[in-house]
């Protein structure tokens, strides 16, 4: 009986874990995808009305 509980704690641990990393991965991606935006705007590739549109769908 006590390793049960010591694996229901182990496991709801571990689903706290892996819930926090899903979340930082997320954040980095969105700012990473920014960056990269500023990047290609700073560079020409895009124009200002794109950049704008683009950074506005990306922070929704």
């Amino acid at each position: 009986m006590m390793i049960l509980i010591w694996l229901l704690i182990g496991f709801g641990i571990y689903y706290l874990v892996k819930d926090n990393n899903n979340e930082e991965r997320k954040n980095n991606s969105k700012a990473d995808a920014v960056e990269i935006l500023k990047l290609r705007y700073v560079n020409g590739e895009i124009d200002q009305q794109t950049y704008l549109r683009t950074l506005e769908v990306l922070k929704d």
